[in-house]
């Protein structure tokens, strides 16, 4: 199904927004032409399973879901992010540029045609709209159009069936909250070790950590150091409650 002015495309990141985002616009039957999603290499494993189930979803409806990717030299962001001994900057925002809008408009300018993407914001996150710099692209908010907040989404989710995902996002994304580390640390230990090497490998470190957009106006802190600190945290709160639950919820 295709706008004669254009191509309409989902922006998918595989979090609450646009899952939410992707099951309003198939049940209002408004123009979906394909679904796409920018794989770093480094998402969540909740990320990737929801992929799976939207590829589903998808596919039931008649609408593809295209994966595009960079990867220089064979590189994911992570092992990017490695050999270069570097860690993603919160100012920089290279691996944004690199391994996420690079490849979509790579992918748009394939098509030949303008694109109105449809970009999964919601009415309380108002502020981090802004006008496509491409001008092949229109960028489109339906959340923000409906005033669907993030509880909103979670809603529309729910009601469809479709299990809520995590916040989507590397594992290893300097713009983690602190919540998220802990959650990170207690759910994938693994990764958490994974960003823990790579920020220690960064020849930068330890003047510049992952944390830091956590800690900006506190104290230092490296994430080897939040996770002893996590750890007595876990120990002490299992004392207290004397819970079988550990976990710490993502919102």
């Amino acid at each position: 199904m295709s706008s004669e002015s254009g191509t309409y495309v989902l922006s998918f990141g595989g979090g609450v927004n646009t899952v939410a985002l992707m099951i309003l616009l198939l049940n209002e039957r408004a123009p979906v032409d394909q679904v796409v999603f920018a794989d770093t290499g480094g998402e969540l494993p909740e990320t990737y399973e929801t992929l799976v189930r939207a590829e589903s979803y998808l596919a039931e409806r008649g609408v593809p879901l295209i994966t595009v990717a960079a990867r220089p030299g064979g590189r994911t962001l992570y092992e990017t992010a490695l050999r270069r001994r570097v860690i993603p900057s919160v100012k920089w925002r290279w691996s944004t540029r690199d391994y996420k809008v690079t490849p979509i408009h790579r992918h748009y300018r394939a098509l030949g045609t303008h694109i109105f993407q449809y970009i999964g914001i919601a009415y309380d996150e108002i502020h981090r709209m802004k006008d496509s710099r491409v001008e092949f692209i229109t960028n489109l908010y339906p959340l923000v159009d409906r005033k669907l907040k993030r509880q909103d989404c979670v809603d529309i989710i729910q009601n469809e069936g479709f299990p809520v995902p995590p916040k989507s996002g590397c594992f290893f994304c300097p713009f983690n909250s602190l919540e998220r580390w802990h959650w990170l640390h207690e759910q994938h230990p693994e990764l958490y070790e994974k960003a823990i090497a790579l920020e220690e490998n960064s020849k930068h470190f330890p003047n510049q950590r992952l944390t830091d957009q956590v800690y900006r106006h506190r104290a230092s802190i490296t994430l080897r150091e939040l996770g002893s600190t996590i750890q007595q945290e876990t120990v002490d709160r299992l004392e207290r409650t004397n819970s079988e639950c550990s976990g710490y919820c993502m919102t």
